[in-house]
This record gives C-alpha cells, structure tokens and sequence, in this order.
C-alpha cells in the first residue's frame, strides 16, 4: 500500500495542505521537504506569499475561470506531461506533488487543497506543516489508533485536529515532533529521531 501524506503550511490559523500519494514517509517526502525548507534564508517573504496563496478544493472541476491557475503552470512549468487533460485540480497540480519549492518562491498563487485528509489517519500516513504562526516544522505521523491524550503524545501542544473517531476506527493524524524553522537539523539527525522512534521501520501496513 503506497504511503500518502500531505504537505504544507499553516498560517494565521489557516492551514493549506496539500496532497501527496507516494513515498510520504520521513526518509523520502520528509527528507525532501526538509531539505526545501532549509534553503530559505527570510521567512518573512515566504509568510507574505503563502498569506496570498489561494487553496481551492482538490475535487473543483476546471472551468473557464480556473484560466489562471492554468496559465500559471505552463508558464513556470512548460515541460510538465499528463497522461491526460486535467479535469480538475488535483489532475492538474498532481505533477507538482511532494514538492513545496512552488510556494516558497512565489511560482504558484493556488494550491489543491486537501486539509480534510490529516484527519484520516488511516490512509493520511504522514504529513510536513511549516507553522508559519509558531515558527516550525511540524511532523504529524497517521495510524492513529489511539486518542491523542497528553499521557501518549510525544508533543505537548493539544491535537488541533481533534480526537474524533472515523468509522474505520482511526483518530486524526497526531503531531510527533517540531523543529524551530530558523535551526533546522541536518538530514542525519532528522533521520536518526526517525529511526529511533521507529518511524523508519513500523510507519507502513501490509
């Protein structure tokens, strides 16, 4: 079964997450999202894009007013291949996925978005929110079988999620680590939490 997270950014209380199908957990999507993070140098440009970033719902369907968000694409992204013509907008920024460079730097003004997902852990695996409010790098982790009380969570801050129960028994996906975004780890410490919380290891269901 793939590992399907979502990636994104939280800002004024507002989240904008988008989703990623593949290859979501912390040694790929993690590592990458990391990295990317890490290369910005002034936060304050990237909180004045992501204040103007737009999410609109992965489902809406392509019509003639989504012209812009088209055109912005082909512009910045001309070499980009479809098997065929997105019909909506998770079709047409799938290409784009597990990547949040096009934000960072201001390329994109629209995001798909996909914010009802971390509340489905069991299939939301793994999701990487840059807090824009506290100033960090938030790592949520899916299968969640348990509620999020603060006898078994590894942060202390409350599940801004909730702790509902969905009908396949599964609670929102729960927050296991933060990093400051102005003193990120290298790739080799972030890895090596991983490890040793298991999440190298047991993330996956067979």
């Amino acid at each position: 079964m793939s590992d399907q997270g979502l990636i994104g950014f939280r800002y004024r209380d507002i989240d904008k997450l988008a989703y990623n199908r593949t290859n979501s957990r912390p040694d790929k999507l993690g590592l990458q999202i990391l990295h990317e993070l890490r290369e910005v140098d002034d936060w304050d440009p990237v909180k004045n894009r992501i204040a103007e970033l737009t999410p609109v719902a992965e489902t809406h369907r392509l019509d003639y007013f989504d012209g812009y968000p088209v055109a912005e694409i082909r512009r910045h992204f001309p070499h980009l291949e479809y098997d065929r013509a997105p019909m909506d907008y998770h079709e047409l920024f799938a290409p784009l996925q597990g990547t949040l460079a096009p934000y960072l730097d201001g390329k994109l003004s629209f995001m798909p978005d996909a914010i009802d997902f971390i509340r489905d852990s069991g299939h939301c695996e793994w999701a990487y929110i840059a807090n824009l409010d506290t100033s960090q790098f938030e790592v949520w982790k899916g299968n969640q079988l348990e509620p999020d009380h603060e006898d078994n969570r590894l942060v202390e801050e409350e599940n801004r999620y909730g702790k509902e129960l969905d009908r396949m028994g599964y609670y929102p996906c729960a927050m296991v680590k933060t990093y400051d975004l102005e003193e990120l780890p290298n790739p080799g410490l972030f890895l090596t939490y991983c490890s040793f919380s298991g999440d190298l290891t047991g993330s996956n269901r067979e």
